[in-house]
Order: structure tokens, then sequence, then C-alpha cells
């Protein structure tokens, strides 16, 4: 899973995908599942979006073929969001895209990865608070408690 960070932070989509086997399958919040083509697209799409996009694993723990990481995501948008369809409907945006904020995000999530005998990923599942990215960038305003 380190490896899978170091590319994130070296902005290297493509070094993702010689991480994965061909047949891994993905999760990501607000995204169709998918495989390792729309991993390596999403990735790209969040490197234009935040250039300076940092991932750093605060805690991780394996058992067996899988690894679970607690991962600190920070980053200042200055290139444009590609909106899926959950981002659309959270923002009330009509668009596929959206100009860049100039604004920060800092959240954390939760990435799992299960790898086979030959060390590659066979199975990647992210959990993080899309709205909470999105109300950091300015997109989405919560509702007031009470």
């Amino acid at each position: 899973p380190k490896d899978v960070f170091d590319a994130y932070n070296t902005r290297d989509p493509e070094a993702l995908r010689t991480l994965y086997a061909p047949t891994a399958r993905t999760h990501r919040p607000g995204w169709p599942d998918g495989g390792v083509d729309e991993l390596v697209a999403s990735a790209g799409m969040d490197m234009v979006a935040f250039p300076d996009l940092h991932m750093a694993s605060v805690f991780s723990a394996t058992e067996g073929g899988a690894t679970m990481s607690e991962v600190h995501i920070t980053g200042i948008n200055s290139g444009e969001i590609v909106l899926s369809d959950f981002g659309r409907g959270a923002t009330g945006a009509t668009v596929e895209t959206f100009p860049a904020t100039g604004r920060s995000i800092e959240i954390t999530g939760v990435i799992v990865h299960e790898t086979d005998g030959d060390g590659l990923i066979v199975a990647e599942r992210q959990y993080w608070n899309m709205l909470e990215m999105l109300a950091h960038l300015g997109m989405f305003v919560p509702m007031p408690e009470g």
C-alpha cells in the first residue's frame, strides 16, 4: 500500500497500474465500482484537480492478504474537478466539470487493499466522506443542526 501512496504523491497514475492485478476490482465513494482502468483514470482526474494532492498513511493493519490504512488526504483545488453523478446531485450542478475553487481539503479516510500471492492488489475499497470534501471546497453547504 505504501507504493500506492507514493504513486499518488508523485503524481504518477500509470505507476498505479503496475501495482494492481489486471482483474482487480475497485470501489471509490461517489463513483461506480470499476477496475484498474477506472482507478487510473480517476487518479489522473484527482491529480488534475489537486496538483499538490498528498496522501499519508496514519495507521495500517494487516491480516492475511488484506491491509487497512487510515489515510490523511490534503490538497489545494487548483484544477478542474470532474463531478460524478453523486457530486452533481450533492452540489446541484448540471455540468460534468466544475472550475477550480482555490480551496483546500483535509480529510481522513480508510483504504483497504487485498493482495494476491504475488503482492499485486486484487481489490481496493476506499471509504471517505465525499460530502465533507465538497464542503471543504465550498461546493456543498451542510444543513444547520437543530
